[in-house]
């Protein structure tokens, strides 16, 4: 890459922040020129080689400085270049904030008035909704009375009907009860005549065979008596004999005694 000696900007160009920054030499100087420098001869002179060799060392430590120079100047002229880029940008930035303003104030404007359209609009129909509601709610109170007065109606005379159903189920009651009360007084008469003859009979059947009994049980001690055998006609190893009969105490009118019921029973024993 060749190198730009150091010289002076062009005049005619416009001041850049690089020409700011940068020093410029007042006259041209390259590394060429230093390398390639001679000197006049004199008596008692300097070495010829550690001036050479010095020369060459200026001559590397400037075209270094020359890069760096150039690379500052091209970084410098990326900066300027993008820094204009941002110039326009916000500048662009700018317009668009300005016109963003703009449009939003309209849309707030335009939003302001959609808003009242919009509360107007809602009032008068919510003014339709309530006047609606109130002829409706009207309408239905009128026919909730009209349907309470007809329940009304209908609640007394069904009322009416179960009373005349509950008097006429009560006397209907009654007279079954009355019925059924007459029916058992005269089965009960009945039944209680009947019992009773049969209880009587059934007390002179008993008392007739109290008598007969007693009468045969005296006839029977009576035989017993008159053939009883002597004492020393005992028959060795027999037995007394036990015989078991009726009382004749029993009284045959006693009430204490039910039906069918018999006297207690008496041991008598014989040798």
């Amino acid at each position: 890459m060749t190198i730009p000696p150091l010289t002076d900007s062009d005049p005619t160009q416009a001041p850049r922040l690089s020409d700011a920054l940068l020093p410029h030499t007042p006259e041209t100087l390259s590394p060429l020129d230093i390398t390639h420098q001679t000197f006049g001869r004199r008596a008692f002179g300097y070495d010829r080689g550690a001036v050479r060799a010095f020369l060459e060392r200026v001559a590397g430590r400037v075209e270094a400085l020359l890069h760096e120079r150039q690379a500052l100047r091209e970084r410098l002229g990326s900066l300027e270049r993008e820094l204009e880029e941002r110039r326009q940008s916000e500048d662009e930035i700018r317009r668009a904030v300005v016109a963003a303003e703009r449009i939003g104030h309209d849309l707030r404007e335009n939003a302001a008035r959609q808003c009242e359209l919009m509360l107007s609009q809602a009032q008068t129909e919510c003014d339709a909704l309530r006047q609606a509601a109130d002829t409706r709610a009207a309408e239905l109170e009128a026919a909730h009375e009209v349907r309470v007065a007809e329940l009304e109606v209908r609640y007394r005379d069904r009322m009416a009907e179960l009373e005349r159903q509950h008097h006429d189920l009560t006397l209907e009651r009654d007279r079954a009860h009355a019925e059924r009360t007459t029916y058992l007084d005269r089965a009960y008469s009945e039944r209680h005549a009947d019992l009773s003859a049969r209880l009587s009979a059934v007390r002179t059947e008993y008392a007739q065979f109290v008598s007969q009994y007693r009468a045969l049980m005296q006839s029977f001690s009576e035989l017993s008596a008159r053939h009883l055998p002597a004492a020393d006609d005992t028959l060795p190893g027999t037995a007394p004999v036990t015989v078991i009969h009726e009382t004749a105490t029993l009284d045959a009118e006693d009430p204490r005694h039910g039906e069918g019921q018999r006297p207690p029973l008496v041991e008598q024993n014989f040798a």
